[in-house]
């Protein structure tokens, strides 16, 4: 049986979930982040209910949320 070596799939993952995360963080503080495709400012939208994440307006972009409230 081969075995499957993870490490480096699970690194790229983890370095992709923490630049998301500080993104958020950013605007959540009130800090302008540009999209890095478009360089148009994103937006941080925060919904009870439906779609809630973070956009540029051209969508090059798209971080989703989901909130537990």
């Amino acid at each position: 049986m081969t075995k499957i070596d993870f490490s480096q799939i699970n690194k790229i993952a983890a370095k992709s979930f923490n630049q998301q995360r500080n993104v958020i963080k950013r605007l959540a503080k009130g800090q302008t982040v540009l999209c890095e495709q478009c360089q148009q400012p994103l937006t941080l939208t925060v919904l009870s209910e439906g779609e809630s994440g973070v956009q540029c307006n051209k969508g090059c972009t798209q971080i989703n949320l989901e909130l537990d409230i």
